[in-house]
């Protein structure tokens, strides 16, 4: 099989390899793809990635210049971006003798170790757990969420914002925990006033928990609005739509007073900047004709968001859609 050091080596045999032209023998190389396309996670990216990567797969294949004598074969399965599923694909897939991995996303650091006692590389889209770093086989194409916190302090602290109050579903309680610990490193005089993590919005609804009311979001608010001025919410979209809304019914926002910071991992899109304020924004539309549209409350938002990484992206988002 191959490994790492393996996978180098090709690489680096590749200018002396044969051309499809002058051979007609091709051997599969299965790679395992490992999406989340359905499942809880609001983020999931399985079904953007899924163009993406049926992309690569058929421009190495069609390029007589790479890998001359392979025929990369891509299997996938539908992880749903559970730990329990997604092992026992990987473990399937081991069995079946795939080269490498690509994903999973959302849980990865069980799934890495499984990996690496095969010693199969696993490259991941989208895995915010940072304790995958450490394992050799392991890489990632984006940070864990934990890196974000250098930027949301840098925020902070451009603006002197010293106390704060950080509002986090289940999901970003780790990131969370490390905003805590780097704002006690960055500043002696910054401190979290207040710490509230929620149950997940939709765990919440299916298991019908107090969360699930729209009063819940409401009472959050009342509990810290006299302890600061600054919010750091750690969430999906929807939940900071009904927390900026809950705020808006308490008229926090008629004076200014009231910054929310929102931390998005997904990476920034002008088409669909609205979905910060709207769940299903009018797309005819910039921010002044939505309807309810509250320029009091947009000012009161700032996203900490990844930029396109260049000014093609858009089209290329297009081309994998």
């Amino acid at each position: 099989m191959f490994g790492i050091q393996a996978g180098l080596l090709t690489l680096l045999v590749l200018s002396v390899a044969p051309s499809r032209a002058e051979t007609r023998t091709l051997h599969d190389i299965t790679v395992g793809y490992l999406p989340a396309v359905r499942g809880e996670n609001p983020d999931r990216q399985g079904l953007a990635i899924s163009g993406a990567i049926a992309m690569a797969i058929n421009e190495i294949n069609e390029d007589d210049d790479l890998l001359a004598d392979v025929n990369l074969v891509l299997r996938w399965n539908d992880t749903r971006g559970d730990t329990v599923l997604t092992t026992r694909v990987i473990t399937d897939m081991l069995c079946d003798g795939v080269y490498a991995f690509f994903g999973p996303e959302s849980s990865c650091y069980v799934e890495s170790i499984v990996a690496q006692s095969r010693n199969i590389p696993m490259i991941s889209y989208k895995c915010s757990d940072s304790r995958p770093s450490s394992v050799p086989t392991f890489a990632r194409t984006e940070p864990p969420n934990t890196q974000v916190t250098k930027s949301v302090i840098s925020l902070l602290q451009y603006h002197k914002w010293n106390k704060f109050t950080i509002i986090a579903e289940e999901s970003w309680e780790i990131v969370a925990k490390a905003l805590k610990e780097e704002a006690q490193k960055a500043n002696e005089s910054m401190s979290v006033m207040h710490t509230e993590i929620m149950v997940d919005s939709h765990e919440c609804c299916v298991r019908n928990l107090p969360c699930c009311h729209s009063s819940f979001l409401y009472q959050v608010v009342e509990r810290s609005k006299k302890r600061t001025r600054i919010y750091v919410f750690l969430g999906a979209r929807d939940t900071l739509n009904q927390f900026m809304t809950s705020m808006q019914n308490h008229n926090m926002f008629e004076n200014g007073e009231y910054m929310v910071i929102y931390v998005d991992m997904m990476t920034y899109s002008p088409k669909e900047s609205l979905i910060y304020f709207y769940k299903q924004p009018d797309s005819d539309g910039g921010c002044q004709n939505q309807p309810g549209f509250d320029e009091k409350k947009a000012r009161s938002l700032l996203v900490i968001v990844s930029t396109p990484p260049s000014s093609g992206y858009s089209k290329f988002t297009d081309e994998v859609r």
